[in-house]
C-alpha cells in the first residue's frame, strides 16, 4: 500500500494534457489573422479589403489544421499499438504456458520491440515491480490507450483471472478476440473508403463547376454590364451587380463545401469526426489556393 500511494499512477501518468498545446497554437493562431482581419477593416493596416477575407479564411484553417493533425497522429499511433497487441498477448500467453508468472512473462515480453506499444508495456512492468496486481496494471494500460479493443481484452483476461481460468489460454483468447475486431474495422473502413472518395470527387467537381461557370458565364456577364452601365436588360440592373460580391459568395459556397465534404469523408473512412478535420483542412487549403489563383 505504501508503494502506491508513492508511486500513484494517476500522478506519474498524467493523461489529456497532450491536447492542450495543440489547442492553445489553434487558439493563438486564429486569433493572429483575425485581429489582423479587423485592422485591414479597420483601415489600420494599408491593404486591399479583401484581404480581411482571406486573413479569416486562415484564421479558419487556423483552427482546425492543427487539431485535426494532432487527431491523425494519436490516432495513427493507437492503431499501431492495437495492431501489436496481439502479440503481446501472445508471447505473454506462450511464457506463461512454459511455467512463467505474469509478471516474469510480462517482463519479458517488455525486452521485445512492439513499436508504440513498447512504451505502455515498460509501463506496465514498472508497476507490477511496485506491487501493483496484473489486473490492476492492465485497468491502468487500458485507461491510458483509450482503445475499445484493448478494454474488451482487459476484462476478458479479468475475468478469467477471477474465475481461475487457464492464464496462457486467457491471453491467446484476448489476442484473437483483438485480431478479429481489427479484421471488421479493416473491412469497414475498405467498404466505406469508395463512399468518401465518391464525396471527396464531388467536391472536386463542385469546384471545377464554380470555376467554369466564372469563367464563362459570368465573365461575360460582366463584360455585358462594362458596355452597358446601367441600363436595364430584361428588367435588370446590370450596374448594380457587384463582382467583389459575387467572387466572395462562390468563396463562401466552396469553402463550406470543403469543410463539410472533408468532415464526412473522414468520419466515413475512420469513424470519428475528428478524423475528418484534418481532411476538411486539406480541402479548404486547396479551395483557398484554387479560388485565388484562377478566379
Amino acid at each position: 500500500m505504501r508503494l502506491r500511494r508513492r508511486y500513484n499512477v494517476k500522478r506519474i501518468y498524467k493523461g489529456g494534457t497532450g491536447r492542450l498545446p495543440v489547442i492553445a497554437l489553434s487558439i493563438g493562431l486564429s486569433s493572429v489573422f483575425v485581429s489582423l482581419s479587423l485592422l485591414v477593416l479597420m483601415g489600420i493596416l494599408d491593404l486591399p479589403e479583401e484581404n480581411a477575407v482571406d486573413f479569416l479564411l486562415l484564421a479558419v484553417l487556423s483552427g482546425i489544421g492543427p487539431i485535426g493533425f494532432y487527431s491523425h497522429r494519436k490516432l495513427k499511433i493507437k492503431r499501431k499499438i492495437e495492431e501489436k497487441l496481439p502479440d503481446f498477448l501472445r508471447e505473454v500467453g506462450s511464457s506463461t504456458a512454459s511455467g512463467m508468472t505474469v509478471f516474469d512473462a510480462v517482463k519479458a515480453a517488455s525486452k521485445g520491440d512492439y513499436g508504440p506499444l513498447t512504451k505502455e508495456i515498460k509501463r506496465l512492468t514498472a508497476q507490477l515491480s511496485w506491487g501493483i496486481s496484473i489486473k490492476e496494471g492492465l485497468i491502468n494500460l487500458s485507461k491510458r490507450l483509450k482503445s475499445p479493443p484493448v478494454e474488451r481484452a482487459v476484462l476478458t483476461i479479468n475475468q478469467s483471472l477471477d474465475m481461475g481460468g487457464n492464464t496462457s489460454d486467457t491471453f491467446y483468447a484476448a489476442a484473437k478476440e483483438i485480431e478479429q475486431i481489427k479484421l471488421v474495422e479493416m473491412q469497414r473502413r475498405s467498404e466505406m473508403s469508395m463512399y468518401s472518395m465518391v464525396i471527396l470527387i464531388s467536391f472536386f467537381v463542385f469546384l471545377a463547376v464554380i470555376l467554369i461557370i466564372n469563367q464563362t458565364i459570368f465573365s461575360a456577364f460582366f463584360d455585358l454590364q462594362s458596355q452597358v452601365g446601367n441600363a436595364n436588360v430584361g428588367g435588370i440592373g446590370l450596374g448594380n451587380i457587384d463582382k467583389n460580391t459575387l467572387k466572395y459568395a462562390f468563396y463562401s459556397f466552396v469553402f463550406v463545401q470543403s469543410i463539410g465534404a472533408g468532415l464526412l469523408g473522414g468520419f466515413m473512412i475512420d469513424g470519428k469526426v475528428s478524423a475528418g478535420v484534418r481532411y476538411s483542412f486539406i480541402l479548404a487549403l486547396i479551395s483557398i489556393i484554387t479560388l485565388k489563383f484562377f478566379m
